[in-house]
């Protein structure tokens, strides 16, 4: 007689994981971080001082006017290189500080 187990493939279960407790999203909120002069470029990244994420809004401080009045004009362009660098569509709006 067979016995039927409940089995499930290791990485489907970590998936699941990561998805119950959000930390995919946590995990990309530290990759963006990681990579943001890869994102942005090293001019920008120099000038940043503080990324953070919630729920769908990345905020990021800029020491410089300037280059803050520059990306103003970048959102949309910097929210989709975010998420293409995610692999999904994790940033809906973009906060200069």
């Amino acid at each position: 007689m067979a016995k039927n187990y409940n089995l499930i493939k290791l990485g489907d279960a970590i998936a699941q994981i990561f998805k119950e407790e959000k930390l995919d999203e946590k995990y990309s909120v530290f990759a963006i971080r990681n990579g943001w002069e890869g994102i942005v470029g090293k001019t920008i990244a120099k000038h940043t001082s503080q990324i953070n994420y919630l729920n769908g809004l990345l905020y990021v401080s800029i020491d410089s006017p300037v280059v803050r009045n520059e990306l103003s004009y970048a959102k949309d362009d910097i929210i989709q290189k975010v998420n293409h660098f995610c692999g999904k569509k994790l940033v809906k709006e973009l906060i200069l500080k």
